[in-house]
């Protein structure tokens, strides 16, 4: 791990407007990550967790603050510089996998290289390769609904590390998950970080998450602030 600053935020807002009024949902964000971290958000729903992810992922904008990815100033990016951020920099892996059901395991994985206008060969191998990485070799030919919880979820890791991301987010990526699957996940973060140098914010309730990250923050009410792993263990059963 480097000391170089790969995620960075300052004094992010976001508020969203209902017809009963107006929901912080993050209130002054900072956040520093450095290259080759693992860090853990934890917070109970609704604390503004999946909404970071999103700004960070450029889903979303702030409607206030500075947020930076690997050198790229997301608020001065269009939609298509942000698209294109997506597909090579930082990969989002959100709660439900996100994968398409009319596609197989392989041609989901292919999806970012297509996108990326990978050549053909080097795709294929690039795919079969990550399927091997995840274990998943034999099921590249599966749709999404013939896969277990597991798999959906290796499935979704696979395809965003196609394009080797300086940046891996991922939204609740235990909760539809049984003991043994959420613990082989976890792992799998941990190795592919070991592996590949790639930078993991994992957002979560889930205090097993806590055994497998660097640092830990909380965020309530929109509020981030960083803690001991104890003080995030508390948050995560709130």
């Amino acid at each position: 791990m480097s000391g170089e600053v790969v995620v960075w935020t300052y004094d992010l807002w976001k508020v969203y407007r209902t017809p009963h009024g107006t929901v912080s949902a993050l209130k002054g964000v900072s956040l520093s990550v450095r290259r080759g971290e693992i860090v853990g958000i934890h917070g109970p729903s609704g604390s503004g967790k999946t909404t970071l992810l999103k700004i960070l992922a450029g889903l979303e904008r702030p409607d206030r603050g500075e947020v930076v990815v690997d050198g790229y100033d997301l608020n001065q990016l269009d939609d298509n510089g942000l698209a294109m951020l997506r597909n090579t920099v930082v990969s989002l892996i959100p709660q439900d996998y996100g994968l398409i059901e009319d596609l197989t395991v392989f041609e989901n994985i292919e999806l970012p290289l297509l996108l990326a206008k990978v050549p053909r060969e080097e795709r294929r191998s690039r795919v079969m390769e990550l399927i091997d990485y995840m274990g998943l070799r034999g099921r590249e030919r599966a749709r999404p609904r013939q896969l277990s919880g597991g798999e959906r979820q290796r499935v979704a890791i696979a395809r965003a590390l196609a394009n080797t991301p300086s940046v891996l987010l991922a939204d609740e990526p235990t909760a539809n998950l049984d003991y043994e699957n959420a613990i082989r996940v976890l792992e799998l973060f941990k190795r592919v970080n070991k592996d590949f140098g790639t930078t993991i914010v994992i957002v979560s309730h889930d205090p097993r998450v806590l055994r497998y990250v660097e640092r830990s923050f909380i965020i309530r009410d929109g509020v981030l602030k960083e803690v001991p792993p104890q003080e995030a263990l508390g948050s995560s059963s709130a």
